[in-house]
């Protein structure tokens, strides 16, 4: 007998149908076909598998289309390419391997043992550019231990991403119009309703997340029509909420003047649409930084817009931004003034007398919470006002080896504590690793629930009423409220934002 009471027999009988069982969840058939992953740990992962055809040739510029059906078992154990992007990028979670236009791609993570699993799909960061689905900072098995199936996707980027142009405009009669990202970022989300449940994921119960242009994503995604129905939660990390989107049309800055200005550049002065798929896909990536615009059809207005219009999406919500969101460039008095206008000044000096900094320094601050941090705390503010849940964080932790140095948390800081992916560059103390636990249990509390609170963690308000609630997640997390000059900043940054968007003509 084993000491548990076991004969030597049984418990090898026993182990064989353990591992019979994981063999058969490894392999899953989805809508079109079986696909064959592997374990690691107490999970089960699924590497590379297409959620939408190839967008090559005739379909560079197209709507993604349904991927084809195979036959057999197809393995599914590694990434699929990225998409193609420059090599500009140098930051060691940016490299992102073999690139291919072939790279509609997404990744699963699910608990080894059968149960049924809220989904949580996340969306990349990259400025729209570049990032990949398959880098090692966004892999899925710290969260999905924890009882959900992760999901993360590859989108077409930069021009490929983002492309208006009257002869392709002239080719689609369904209307949608250059914003070919935003639609795979849909086509992604299809796929898991279709096919969650295949990975004991719950169709009913999806939370889209994301991280800067991610964030951006679902904040569009939020107001898309297109979108409708295919989530329901959400998660905004660093997206802020004020930018304004130029349309596909109607004003001299549009993006099918930009498209036509492009080609030409490469020698296709009246191009057609037959021709335009046809470009050197290295003249398409060379300088192809892109961004969304308001198609009238996928993307209806600016990211922030629908929150003040009552229109986004009733889900509830988790958004926020982190303490140093000036690492990411731009962050400028100049920009602040821009924003601003004639209340910089009295508001610089609110900060000044907050911080105790001296006024260049300060003015940094400021011009970091006017166009980063504080629209996400005016979108929530909105959707409390619309009776849906929202919650708001603020996060300021560093990793060890940097604490005593770095300004704060930088723009992305926050990931490797969610997914709980340290970078072998960075390392975590004790207090690093409580606030990767603490972060992970908020996010799949609240994909469960839509509540993140929950298990002793530090309790985390709902905005209600201004000044807007939110929680401070440093080595002491807590519950905090805007002090009044950042409620003043949140106040003048949005009326500046609505200003714009109120001035940019629909297509």
């Amino acid at each position: 007998m084993t000491i548990k009471g076991m004969t030597r027999a049984a418990a090898l009988a026993a182990t064989l149908l353990a591992d019979t069982a994981t063999a058969q969840q490894m392999r899953v058939t989805i809508d079109t076909g079986t696909v064959r992953g592997t374990k690691a740990g107490e999970t089960l992962v699924f590497k590379g598998i297409p959620y939408a055809a190839p967008p090559v040739g005739p379909l560079r510029w197209r709507p993604p289309a349904k991927p084809a059906p195979w036959q057999g078992s197809r393995d599914v154990t590694h990434f699929g390419a990225a998409c193609p992007q420059g090599p500009e990028h140098k930051e060691p979670w940016a490299q992102v391997g073999p690139q291919s236009e072939d790279c509609l791609f997404l990744n699963v993570w699910r608990p080894a043992r059968a149960g049924r699993y809220p989904v949580m799909v996340f969306i990349h960061g990259g400025g729209f550019t570049y990032g990949a689905a398959g880098v090692s900072l966004y892999n899925g098995a710290g969260l999905a231990s924890r009882g959900a199936v992760i999901v993360t996707i590859n989108y077409r980027l930069g021009r490929l991403g983002f492309f208006a142009h009257p002869a392709l405009t002239r080719e689609d009669p369904d209307g949608r119009l250059g914003n070919y990202a935003i639609m795979d970022q849909i086509a992604a989300l299809e796929w898991v309703k279709r096919n969650a449940s295949a990975f004991d994921g719950d169709a009913s119960n999806v939370t889209v997340l994301g991280e800067s242009a991610g964030a951006g994503s679902v904040q569009i995604l939020m107001d898309s029509p297109t979108a409708k129905g295919l989530f329901h939660k959400a998660i905004s990390q660093s997206g802020a909420g004020g930018s304004a989107l130029f349309p596909i049309r109607g004003v001299a800055l549009n993006a099918e003047a930009v498209g036509q200005k492009w080609a030409a550049s490469i020698g296709l002065p009246n191009a057609t649409a037959d021709q335009l798929p046809g470009a050197p896909l290295s003249e398409v990536v060379r300088n192809g930084r892109a961004m969304p615009f308001i198609d009238g059809k996928v993307v209806v207005h600016s990211p922030g817009e629908p929150f003040y219009r009552a229109t986004e999406a009733s889900v509830p919500l988790i958004i926020g931004g982190n303490s140093n969101e000036s690492s990411l460039g731009g962050m400028t008095e100049a920009a602040a003034k821009g924003l601003l206008g004639s209340d910089f000044q009295p508001l610089l000096d609110g900060y000044v007398a907050m911080t105790g900094k001296p006024a260049a320094t300060a003015a940094i601050d400021l011009a970091e919470d006017a166009g980063f941090v504080l629209p996400s705390f005016a979108l929530a503010d909105q959707h409390a006002t619309a009776r849906h849940a929202a919650f708001v964080y603020y996060f300021d932790q560093v990793p060890i080896d940097q604490r005593a140095t770095a300004a704060g948390t930088d723009h992305g800081g926050e990931l490797e504590y969610v997914f709980g992916t340290k970078p072998v560059e960075h390392r975590w103390d004790a207090q690093d690793r409580a606030v990767s636990k603490m972060m992970g249990d908020y996010w799949v509390r609240f994909a469960r629930t839509g509540d993140p609170n929950g298990d002793g963690s530090p309790r985390w308000p709902q905005v209600r009423t201004l000044p807007t609630a939110y929680l401070f997640v440093s080595t002491k997390t807590e519950a905090a409220r805007l002090s009044p000059v950042r409620e003043q900043t949140k106040a003048a940054a949005m009326a500046d934002a609505r200003r714009k968007w109120a001035a940019m003509p629909r297509p």
